[in-house]
């Protein structure tokens, strides 16, 4: 079985619990003296086994890790890491899921080898909004319901508003709408990847 480790809790005497996000469901599982074991790390892709013991937590046995090149590189790793601890956020308390979650970390993970990480990881959130229906690129503002006809501003989910009702920076909005409508941000310069990229940490 594959799947990418979402979150990692340290316990006593070097113990883990370990949530592992695979295409069907999301594991809790237990892992014994983690510190005596091969490294395990967030976001880590790995091959994996499910040991089933009657009255106790599942355990994680049988790990080998499916490296990327680019973990060697540390800040995509680090940005690959802060979006997997939104995502394990976002997913909190779900078990079975779609196979749309292990889809989209299948297909970062391939682009951040070549792509930019920021542009990668914002893209894929627009994927992620739009597949949970939560992606308004009507341009209506959320706070007074009236279209906006001027540059957006845009808030966590990606939600737009005046910037006469919320007074935050705004986006060229026919960029904007090409990366909603297409997924596309390479019409995107740096600082304005790095400004949503800011709105994504706020919470999936």
């Amino acid at each position: 079985m594959q799947g990418y480790i979402l979150k990692i809790t340290p316990l006593k005497e070097e113990d883990l619990i370990v949530k592992v996000l695979t295409p069907n469901a999301i594991h809790t599982l237990y892992r014994f003296y983690g510190a005596r074991h091969s490294t395990i790390n967030l976001g880590y892709k790995i091959d994996f086994e499910i040991e089933y013991t009657l009255g106790n937590m599942p355990k994680l046995r049988r790990i080998t890790h499916l490296g990327y090149s680019w973990l060697k590189i540390l800040p995509k790793a680090l940005l690959w890491q802060q979006f997997i601890t939104l995502l394990a956020s976002h997913l909190e308390g779900i078990e079975r899921i779609d196979p749309f979650y292990f889809e989209l970390l299948q297909k970062m993970a391939k682009k951040l080898t070549k792509q930019d990480a920021k542009r990668v990881l914002v893209e894929s959130y627009i994927e992620l909004l739009r597949f949970e229906g939560r992606l308004h690129d009507s341009f209506e503002c959320f706070v007074c319901e009236a279209p906006i006809q001027e540059n957006p501003v845009l808030v966590r989910a990606f939600l737009s508003a005046h910037g006469s009702c919320i007074p935050k920076r705004s986006f060229d909005k026919k960029k904007i709408a090409y990366l909603m409508r297409s997924g596309d941000g390479q019409f995107l310069e740096d600082e304005e990847i790095e400004a949503l990229w800011q709105i994504v940490q706020e919470g999936l």
